[in-house]
């Protein structure tokens, strides 16, 4: 014991206590991730296919599943074999189709190898 100890003494919180306190945070926890996992998403998308029809355009095609009465924007984009962007589009789903299946041509400054979808988003 050090002087500062025996003069006003040593308050230490008992073990039980960090295990219940863990013991809630891991319950918090995982109560988090369970509604977050099974939140119904207003927009999800994925990318089906792509084809390089030419030097200047790609053809993307994606799955969207709309579960919103918003109106829902999705871009695509072109990369070249550098990974550089070298054409973009947005399209607006103007559908009242709870799934689609959307083809988007992709005006392109040069030669793609793939097309990639950047997002799906409701617009407010």
């Amino acid at each position: 014991m050090t002087n500062l100890d025996a003069r006003y003494g040593r308050r230490t919180k008992p073990t039980w206590f960090w295990w219940a306190f863990a013991a809630v945070g891991i319950v918090l926890g995982v109560a988090w991730a369970a509604w977050v996992a099974t939140a119904e998403k207003p927009v999800s998308a994925s990318l089906h296919s792509y084809d390089v029809v030419s030097n200047t355009e790609v053809v993307v095609r994606v799955d969207v599943v709309v579960n919103t009465d918003e109106p829902v924007e999705c871009t695509v984009y072109a990369q070249n074999m550098n990974h550089a962007v070298v054409g973009e589009k947005t399209v607006r789903l103007d559908s009242d189709d709870r799934e689609q299946a959307l083809s988007v041509a992709v005006r392109t400054q040069e030669r793609a190898v793939n097309g990639v979808l950047r997002t799906c988003r409701e617009v407010r």
